[in-house]
Parts: structure tokens; C-alpha cells; sequence
């Protein structure tokens, strides 16, 4: 069996030659700054498409939400006009209330012009009794001033 010229012992002339294991071998300080680099760029685009993802369906549940509500309201909007109809409020106090349609009214036309109004003796003037007017200092000061 061949061995391998690595593994044969050195000759006697020549000096053996060590092979050190490489226990305390350290990557440069750029090589790790590129990895971190490089993780951070394949991490970051996905985290911002997982971020949109969930937006997206937020949005899309508040959009199905809201058409819900559109569509419950349309209803009830539906359900307003068919028990405000005037049949159905004419059937249903007909029914339920006993209410009969009012009869016609007759309208009486008087040609003849009202009494005078009568007042009461005590709330009428006195028939001896004349108003005069007196005026005050000043209004009198102003008259003599002032010719008509």
C-alpha cells in the first residue's frame, strides 16, 4: 500500500515539517461587517413585504367590513320605506288603533259682518272725562325756542 507524501515521515536529512491546526483563526473585522451587511439586505425586503402583506389584509377585512355595513344599511333603508308606505299606516290604524276615515266637513259661508265688539263699561273711558296733556319743563323750554 502507497502512503501518502504527506503522511510519510520526514527523510533524515530533512527537518520535519509542522502543520499547525488552525484553532484560533479569525475571520478580518470587514468580513464580518459584510455578512451582517449582507443579512440585513436579504432580511430587510422581507420584512417590508411581510409588513405590506398584513396591511394589505387589514385593509382588505375593513374594505369587506365596510360593504357589510353599506349593504345592512341599504336594507334597513329598504325596510323604513315599505312600513312608512301610507297603505300600511292606513291598514294598521284601521286595524290595530279602530280609527274610521274623518267625514267630510261642511264649510258655512256668513255674509252678514260681525257684531261690534262690546267691552266692558269699566274698561271704557269715561264720557265726562277729557284728556289733556301736560308738558314736561323741558318739552315746554323747546316750544318756546322753536316757532311753529
Amino acid at each position: 500500500m502507497r502512503r501518502s507524501p504527506a503522511l510519510s515521515a520526514p527523510a533524515a536529512g530533512e527537518a520535519a515539517l509542522r502543520v499547525r491546526p488552525i484553532h484560533g483563526f479569525r475571520f478580518p473585522v470587514w468580513v464580518w461587517v459584510a455578512a451582517v451587511g449582507l443579512t440585513l439586505a436579504a432580511v430587510i425586503p422581507i420584512l417590508q413585504a411581510s409588513s405590506a402583506t398584513s396591511t394589505s389584509a387589514e385593509l382588505q377585512a375593513l374594505e369587506n367590513e365596510r360593504a357589510a355595513l353599506q349593504a345592512e344599511v341599504r336594507l334597513i333603508a329598504s325596510q323604513v320605506g315599505e312600513l312608512a308606505s301610507l297603505q300600511r299606516v292606513a291598514d294598521a290604524a284601521r286595524e290595530r288603533l279602530r280609527l274610521t276615515p274623518a267625514e267630510p266637513t261642511t264649510v258655512l259661508h256668513v255674509d252678514v259682518p260681525p257684531p261690534p265688539r262690546v267691552l266692558p263699561r269699566r274698561l271704557l273711558p269715561s264720557e265726562d272725562r277729557t284728556f289733556e296733556t301736560k308738558l314736561s319743563w323741558w318739552q315746554q323750554a323747546v316750544n318756546l325756542i322753536v316757532f311753529d
